[in-house]
């Protein structure tokens, strides 16, 4: 059995994930979230090494915060999978967060923790 080499802890949410590609805005769903990346259903495929513009719309059971804004960033594509029913799903790394993005979603995954 291989160990497990994540280094940050991957939390099962579902919310809306926005991801521009040359202009054009694909809307898919997170599967899962860490302080790292996530994994993101979506209905095309993407490259490795892709870098995107990524918007998650943070909710907490199904709702938005009206306090908090869409977190975005670049991210890369790390890989992607084709699914049974013709989705795709994609393991994306945040690239460069700042201090503000990353507390950002801190916040949103010490909800995600509080709540399960």
């Amino acid at each position: 059995m291989q160990p497990n080499r994540r280094q940050y802890t991957r939390y099962q949410v579902a919310v809306a994930a926005e991801i521009e590609i040359e202009g054009e805005t694909k809307i898919g769903e997170t599967r899962d979230v860490s302080l790292g990346g996530a994994s993101v259903s979506i209905d095309c495929q993407l490259e490795e090494e892709r870098v995107v513009e990524l918007a998650l719309i943070l909710t907490e059971d199904g709702i938005e915060d009206p306090d908090e804004e869409p977190f975005e960033t670049r991210a890369k594509v790390i890989w992607s999978a084709p699914c049974d029913d013709g989705r795709f799903v994609i393991g994306i790394r945040f690239v460069q967060l700042g201090d503000e993005k990353t507390a950002q979603l801190k916040r949103f995954i010490e909800a995600m923790r509080n709540n399960n």
